[in-house]
């Protein structure tokens, strides 16, 4: 038979009757309390750190490789005062806009070295380049931001959607530091826009980069004043760059490749040489060259005005009503 075991009665000071608690369901009250505790704490932990990520600034990491590789930027705006030492250019293996102010970009310190006519090859394309060019130069028109073919932001673009832009691209590449810098009605012009230019207005040659009639169609299109030049003397050329005029010129077999290759002759130094500004080699764009030599060297082709255009200003004068981009591409 089993026992029946007696409920124990307590009674307090008043007299009231307590009851005894056992020792489980005193236990199991504890877990519980502990348990909500927990779950109260994790709650709070959780909702801490989203907030935290939420507010808290934070820089993308191809972002931050680029900013952290800007070279310094005090003795930027006038290439009178830049510095000697030669401009290192920024690297990073990202695509990104380098957010920059066209005013805070120094300016290029020349080699002084003389250029090498055999150097002017596109046989060492730069479409596997990983630096972003961030570099002003002084030309006979004024200041005016380079740009490169294989710069990271856009070597790999698909001219065309075919073709990279870091292997055909050097005829966006040249007339988009014109039209950036010089253009009284263009909101900042990159080589990618001035791609997308070329293929929507039929200036685009699958596997040949551009045809020449973009030289005089694009910067006559944006507001600039362009004229084919027949005269390839020294002494014409020469005084072309003296009055204000900056020089593209399509240089042909000799020093390129078969289908040739645009650059600019930019300025007529005191020594009787040239700075150029090569789209497919920032060294180039650094050294003097001699001017009779590259006039030697331009292209055998006469249709559209090649091989030689005098680029200037607009005849009425203007101001820009826009600055000049610092190569940041366009949103999507």
């Amino acid at each position: 038979m089993k026992r029946k075991m007696k409920k124990q009665k307590f009674k307090n000071r008043n007299g009231r009757k307590l009851h005894k608690t056992t020792p489980g369901r005193k236990s199991g009250r504890l877990l519980f309390e502990y348990i909500t505790l927990g779950g109260i704490l994790l709650s709070a932990a959780v909702l801490l750190i989203s907030l935290s990520a939420y507010f808290l600034p934070r820089i993308p990491e191809p972002e931050k490789e680029i900013m952290d590789a800007v070279p310094p930027l005090s003795q930027a705006g006038n290439p009178e005062t830049a510095s000697q030492e030669e401009t290192d250019v920024a690297h990073t293996t990202g695509a990104d806009p380098v957010p920059m102010e066209p005013e805070s970009i120094p300016f290029l310190v020349s080699s002084n070295e003389l250029g090498d006519i055999s150097d002017l090859t596109m046989e060492d394309s730069c479409n596997e380049d990983t630096s972003v060019y961030l570099v002003m130069l002084d030309t006979s028109m004024g200041p005016m931001l380079y740009y490169n073919q294989g710069d990271a932001r856009w070597a790999s673009y698909l001219y065309g959607g075919e073709d990279p832009m870091g292997t055909y691209g050097c005829g966006p590449t040249a007339v988009s530091m014109l039209i950036n810098s010089f253009s009284c009605d263009s909101l900042g012009v990159t080589p990618v826009n001035l791609a997308d230019w070329a293929f929507a207005n039929g200036e685009y040659a699958p596997k040949g980069g551009s045809y020449h009639s973009l030289i005089p169609n694009a910067l006559s299109g944006f507001g600039l004043q362009v004229e084919s030049i027949r005269d390839y003397s020294r002494e014409n050329a020469a005084d072309l760059l003296a009055t204000k005029h900056i020089l593209v010129a399509l240089m042909g077999k000799g020093s390129l490749t078969e289908n040739g290759h645009f650059i600019l002759i930019t300025k007529l130094l005191d020594n009787g040489n040239v700075h150029i500004a090569d789209p497919n080699s920032y060294e180039n764009s650094t050294k003097e060259w001699n001017l009779e030599q590259l006039l030697s060297e331009l292209k055998d082709s006469r249709d559209h005005g090649a091989p030689l255009w005098a680029v200037s200003l607009p005849a009425q004068g203007c101001e820009r009503r826009y600055p000049p981009s610092t190569g940041s591409l366009p949103e999507a």
